[in-house]
Protein backbone atom coordinates (compact mmCIF):
# COMPACT_ATOMS: atom_id res chain seq x y z
CA UNK A 1 0.00 0.00 0.00
CA UNK A 2 1.87 3.02 -0.77
CA UNK A 3 1.84 5.32 2.40
CA UNK A 4 1.34 8.54 0.50
CA UNK A 5 -1.30 8.33 -1.58
CA UNK A 6 -3.40 5.62 0.31
CA UNK A 7 -3.33 3.30 -2.86
CA UNK A 8 -2.23 -0.41 -3.14
CA UNK A 9 0.91 -0.25 -5.10
CA UNK A 10 0.63 -2.09 -8.52
CA UNK A 11 4.39 -3.19 -7.88
CA UNK A 12 5.39 -6.06 -5.21
CA UNK A 13 8.25 -5.40 -2.78
CA UNK A 14 9.94 -8.11 -5.12
CA UNK A 15 9.65 -5.83 -8.12
CA UNK A 16 10.79 -2.57 -5.78
CA UNK A 17 14.14 -4.97 -4.44
CA UNK A 18 14.81 -5.55 -8.26
CA UNK A 19 14.32 -1.90 -9.14
CA UNK A 20 16.40 -0.73 -6.11
CA UNK A 21 19.12 -3.50 -7.19
CA UNK A 22 19.37 -2.31 -11.01
CA UNK A 23 19.86 1.32 -9.68
CA UNK A 24 22.77 0.60 -7.37
CA UNK A 25 24.60 -1.60 -10.19
CA UNK A 26 24.03 1.67 -12.12
CA UNK A 27 25.28 4.19 -9.98
CA UNK A 28 28.56 1.49 -8.94
CA UNK A 29 29.05 1.69 -12.88
CA UNK A 30 28.83 5.20 -12.58
CA UNK A 31 31.20 5.89 -10.14
CA UNK A 32 33.62 3.40 -11.79
CA UNK A 33 33.92 5.73 -14.75
CA UNK A 34 34.40 8.81 -12.49
CA UNK A 35 37.13 7.41 -10.59
CA UNK A 36 39.53 7.33 -14.03
CA UNK A 37 37.61 10.28 -15.96
CA UNK A 38 40.43 12.42 -17.15
CA UNK A 39 38.30 16.01 -17.13
CA UNK A 40 36.73 17.41 -14.63
CA UNK A 41 33.18 17.81 -16.67
CA UNK A 42 33.72 14.02 -17.79
CA UNK A 43 34.08 13.11 -13.96
CA UNK A 44 30.81 15.63 -13.10
CA UNK A 45 28.83 13.56 -15.89
CA UNK A 46 29.70 10.20 -14.15
CA UNK A 47 29.18 11.59 -10.67
CA UNK A 48 26.14 13.05 -11.60
CA UNK A 49 24.59 9.45 -13.18
CA UNK A 50 25.70 7.89 -9.97
CA UNK A 51 23.67 10.22 -8.08
CA UNK A 52 20.59 9.75 -9.80
CA UNK A 53 20.76 6.14 -9.65
CA UNK A 54 21.76 6.01 -6.27
CA UNK A 55 18.44 8.76 -5.38
CA UNK A 56 16.45 5.89 -7.39
CA UNK A 57 17.52 3.02 -5.39
CA UNK A 58 17.27 4.32 -2.11
CA UNK A 59 13.23 5.55 -3.04
CA UNK A 60 13.08 1.68 -4.67
CA UNK A 61 14.28 0.50 -0.99
CA UNK A 62 12.11 2.74 0.62
CA UNK A 63 8.61 1.71 -1.99
CA UNK A 64 9.61 -2.02 -1.18
CA UNK A 65 10.07 -1.63 2.73
CA UNK A 66 6.47 0.21 2.47
CA UNK A 67 4.83 -2.20 -0.23
CA UNK A 68 6.18 -5.28 2.32
CA UNK A 69 4.32 -3.03 5.78
CA UNK A 70 7.59 -1.57 7.47
CA UNK A 71 6.60 1.99 8.85
CA UNK A 72 8.46 5.09 8.87
CA UNK A 73 9.66 5.50 11.72
CA UNK A 74 11.86 2.59 10.90
CA UNK A 75 12.75 3.48 8.02
CA UNK A 76 13.17 7.05 9.62
CA UNK A 77 15.52 5.35 12.21
CA UNK A 78 17.46 3.59 9.44
CA UNK A 79 18.43 6.44 7.33
CA UNK A 80 19.85 8.44 10.29
CA UNK A 81 16.25 10.82 10.92
CA UNK A 82 14.42 11.67 14.06
CA UNK A 83 10.72 11.39 12.73
CA UNK A 84 8.88 9.40 9.83
CA UNK A 85 7.20 12.96 9.12
CA UNK A 86 10.92 13.89 8.54
CA UNK A 87 11.47 11.01 6.33
CA UNK A 88 8.66 11.10 4.36
CA UNK A 89 9.76 14.75 3.10
CA UNK A 90 13.41 13.97 3.11
CA UNK A 91 12.68 11.26 1.12
CA UNK A 92 10.32 12.32 -1.34
CA UNK A 93 12.24 13.02 -4.57
CA UNK A 94 14.30 9.31 -3.97
CA UNK A 95 10.61 7.82 -3.83
CA UNK A 96 9.46 9.96 -7.17
CA UNK A 97 12.57 8.93 -9.03
CA UNK A 98 12.04 5.02 -8.02
CA UNK A 99 8.46 5.52 -9.63
CA UNK A 100 9.64 6.44 -13.01
CA UNK A 101 12.87 3.70 -12.74
CA UNK A 102 10.28 1.11 -11.80
CA UNK A 103 7.64 2.46 -14.59
CA UNK A 104 10.84 2.26 -17.18
CA UNK A 105 11.28 -1.25 -16.06
CA UNK A 106 7.97 -2.60 -15.73
CA UNK A 107 5.47 -0.47 -17.04
CA UNK A 108 2.45 0.18 -15.50
CA UNK A 109 0.21 -2.58 -14.36
CA UNK A 110 -3.27 -1.99 -12.93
Amino acid sequence: MSQTLGTRSPHTPADWWVTADQARHAAQDSLGGAATAPDLLGTLAELDRARRASTAAVGAAVEALLTAGAHWEDIAAAVGLDSADDARRALTAARREAGAAIERRLGHRA
